[in-house]
């Protein structure tokens, strides 16, 4: 087996175990006998169009042949999708509490637009939940809503409803909480200022 077909079977085992499938997992979702993605990953065989093509969907990989020119900058791309953060084990569990008190609330038939307004923005969170370092915003949103459960009502709920969305925006525009305590930076200076 050459070097680049040694490195496409190390690069799909690594998708395989990123994503959490064994072997015998990615052969019925592939289609492709589990003994033969062994022999793959292992290097014993090489790799035909159709089972990389068959293994890669299974993988939610996609195939492209790419100027040798642009490789360089595909690779940097993929590079940084594969180095995208997780979210920590504390965000998680903040948002899991978080939707199971929507859900209360939910049962409540609180009828307002602040609670829409509060579901659509949670969901909207959710998808930014891996930029999340900091919990003090989820867990000050989980006390408000705390407080609509115990009759704070519509006002708790927009109070809610506010904070996460600032939580939303700022994650959105990619400001962690450091950069937002931060003043900015002026563009320019004039002659004889310091720059501290």
């Amino acid at each position: 087996m050459n070097y680049e077909s040694e490195k496409l079977a190390a690069t799909l085992k690594a998708a395989r175990e990123k994503k959490g499938l064994s072997q015998r997992t990615l052969s019925a979702r592939a289609g492709v006998p589990q003994s033969h993605i062994s022999k793959i990953e292992s290097g014993v065989v090489n790799l035909t169009v159709s089972s990389l093509t068959a293994i890669a969907n299974a993988l939610d990989l996609e195939l492209a042949l790419v100027p040798r020119k642009a490789a360089p900058a595909v690779r940097t791309l993929a590079r940084s999708v594969n180095d995208v953060p997780k979210a920590t084990p504390e965000t998680r569990k903040e948002i899991a509490w978080l939707a199971k008190q929507l859900e209360r609330i939910q049962s409540l038939k609180i009828d307002s637009s602040a609670f829409e307004n509060l579901q659509r923005q949670f969901r909207e969170i959710r998808q930014f939940e891996n930029l999340i370092r900091n919990t003090d915003t989820l867990r000050s949103i989980r006390e408000a809503l705390k407080t609509v459960e115990d009759a704070g009502g519509i006002p708790t709920l927009q109070d809610a409803s506010k904070q996460m969305n600032s939580l939303r925006n700022a994650l959105a525009h990619g400001m962690a909480d450091e950069d937002r305590a931060r003043p900015p930076r002026p563009a320019y200076r004039l002659d004889g200022d310091n720059d501290e």
